[in-house]
């Protein structure tokens, strides 16, 4: 079993022990981990310590420190433009989003966006670090705050690609190549005028075939499905 995942995003070390407080430490707590039982901590950039828990109290996990090393970052740089959806569509996207890699996160307020994301950057931030504590995602995404259609538009990228449930064409040519800046719509799909925008700005069309799928899935599936074309590309090069 891999050893539990700590996040602290500023370790401050003395000598050779960490002191973890808050939710982290409440998150030990609740897990009853034990005294000499091996965990690792990681600060959201690449980060990684091993250690061991040395002890606990009311307040604080102290960790003895006996290792370090660096996650490299992930060569492809994909980065999804989600329009609003209902919160728990969304943050079920912004979950999956994590575990498959996405490296930049921006919520937007697309035409059919029917939800606000008033005070939401903390909350969406605590479910990013609990989905990278998971799947071993020591690199955190950037999440921006939520912004206009328009705004999302002018992120630079090599290939730009925007889901459409009609008028797609096929995924494989669109992929030029990373960065990748992928857009998921809401419920009621695009309106033709943002995807009139879009193409002005470079994006292609893409369908995920011949069925309709709801925005968090194809938030998923298409992020896999990007990530898939360009490692294949890698290994046939």
């Amino acid at each position: 079993m891999p050893p539990r995942s700590v996040f602290v995003p500023t370790p401050s070390f003395e000598n050779d022990t960490l002191r973890i407080t808050g939710d982290e430490h409440r998150h030990l707590q609740v897990a009853r981990v034990a005294v000499h039982e091996s965990i690792e901590i990681f600060d959201g950039k690449g980060g990684i310590w091993t250690a061991s828990v040395a002890g606990a109290d009311r307040r604080q996990t102290i960790a003895r420190i006996s290792g370090h090393r660096q996650a490299v970052r992930d060569r492809h740089e994909l980065i999804l433009g989600l329009a609003l959806i209902r919160m728990a569509s969304f943050e079920l996207a912004l979950e999956k989003a994590v575990e498959i890699g996405i490296a930049r996160i921006i919520p937007v307020a697309a035409e059919r966006s029917n939800v606000t994301a008033e005070k939401r950057h903390d909350r969406w931030m605590r479910i990013i670090v609990e989905a990278a504590k998971q799947s071993k995602r020591y690199w955190l995404p950037a999440l921006d705050e939520p912004g206009a259609f328009s705004s999302v538009l002018s992120v630079q990228a090599e290939t730009k690609i925007v889901f459409a449930e009609r008028g797609g064409g096929a995924l494989a040519p669109a992929v030029r190549g990373s960065p990748v800046v992928y857009l998921v719509g809401p419920e009621g799909g695009w309106t033709d005028s943002e995807l009139e925008a879009a193409r002005k700005h470079g994006f292609a069309l893409v369908g995920l075939g011949a069925g309709i799928l709801k925005s968090e899935t194809a938030a998923i599936v298409g992020g896999a499905l990007i990530r898939y074309e360009l490692e294949r590309r890698e290994r046939v090069e």
